[in-house]
């Protein structure tokens, strides 16, 4: 189940596994595929300024993020929906845990991000988008400490680097075509 649900009529498939349509339907299946792919990173771009400048996610862009990853389903070929359901558990039940477990540790926005964002790359796009993530964060952190520019116990916004983390993790499954859209 590999996106472009719309577009099933062709019974068809070619050398890479990609269903044949006629040249409507392929236009308009790509244009439906990039714009999915413009809005998610857009909204990941929107998300990592807001949080950098407030230190809070909004749940209507949490939201949008998880209904462009509906959208990709849809339109966006890439990881099939047991991958996308997975993609959405398999960070943001242990960040989940870790609030729960040391107060402050993680944001309610930052988990929201990472399970909606799991909805789009799928499992192995997030957990790519996580260790990227945290590796950021960890620079990010070490720099603010080393340079006087927050305590060890001071939180920072931890979102953009969790966004800066899904959008190259995109980058690198389409660069090893995981996702079929180049």
């Amino acid at each position: 189940m590999h996106g472009r649900l719309f577009f099933k009529k062709a019974e068809r498939l070619c050398e890479g596994c990609r269903p044949v349509y006629d040249k409507e339907e392929r236009r308009i299946a790509d244009i439906l595929c990039w714009t999915t792919i413009a809005v998610f990173c857009g909204l990941l771009l929107v998300i990592a300024w807001t949080d950098f400048k407030t230190m809070r996610i909004p749940n209507r862009l949490n939201g949008a993020v998880f209904v462009t990853g509906i959208c990709s389903v849809f339109t966006v070929p890439g990881p099939d929906m047991v991958e996308r359901m997975l993609g959405m558990l398999v960070i943001s039940v242990p960040m989940f845990l870790t609030a729960v477990l040391v107060p402050g540790g993680f944001g309610g926005g930052d988990i929201k991000l990472m399970a909606a964002g799991g909805l789009f790359l799928g499992w192995k796009g997030t957990v790519l988008a996580a260790v990227l993530g945290i590796f950021a964060g960890g620079i990010w952190g070490l720099y603010l400490v080393l340079f006087k520019r927050a305590g060890r116990r001071d939180a920072f916004p931890f979102g953009p680097c969790l966004c800066g983390g899904m959008l190259a993790s995109f980058v690198i499954f389409c660069m090893r075509e995981s996702y079929l859209i180049l």
